[in-house]
């Protein structure tokens, strides 16, 4: 919210970005970030494990909104108009409750490959690691495809998620 107040927030992109395509049908995944997440909650069994898992959120989330204050930025390019009434509705929701400011990092694609690999850590079954995974990467590139976030955004979502794993490491945790 504080990013809407200011008189000025920039957009960084590169040229080669208004060649990505915009893909309604990626909305999907995109839509299912809150479950996602939220449901490595159920899957986490054991307290220390548990207690971990909300650090690194809590570090990831909390160093993130600095890098909102400090750099913010917005989305640049226009939406281009839906066809789809199930996916259309979908997009007016998510502008309702998402804005194209507070960009990079990109909190999707941090929660994503996070919850992934706490998915692929707790379940057993191979074909669920799977699963859970290509969740997990649809999800992380949905915010490309579908016009919410530019790559250098992308790139800081995966560096906060990887800056994550090294401040909070596995081994110590468990």
């Amino acid at each position: 919210f504080y990013t809407r107040t200011l008189d000025y927030v920039p957009s960084y992109f590169m040229a080669w970005e208004k060649k990505i395509p915009f893909l309604t049908i990626f909305m999907l995944p995109y839509m299912t970030s809150a479950p996602f997440f939220f449901g490595t909650f159920l899957t986490i069994k054991d307290e220390k494990k548990l207690n971990f898992y909300v650090k690194q959120a809590i570090f990831l989330t909390v160093v993130s909104i600095a890098i909102f204050f400090i750099v913010p930025m917005k989305f640049y390019f226009p939406k281009p108009e839906v066809d789809n009434q199930i996916l259309k509705s979908f997009f007016y929701i998510l502008g309702k409750i998402d804005s194209s400011f507070n960009q990079c990092p990109s909190l999707h694609v941090s929660f994503a490959f996070l919850s992934a690999e706490v998915y692929c850590r707790e379940v057993k079954s191979k074909f669920l690691k799977s699963f859970f995974g290509i969740w997990g990467l649809l999800l992380a590139i949905s915010v490309l495809f579908v016009y919410q976030h530019h790559f250098i955004d992308f790139v800081g979502g995966t560096l906060i998620f990887l800056i994550t794993c090294i401040i909070f490491p596995r081994k110590k945790a468990v």
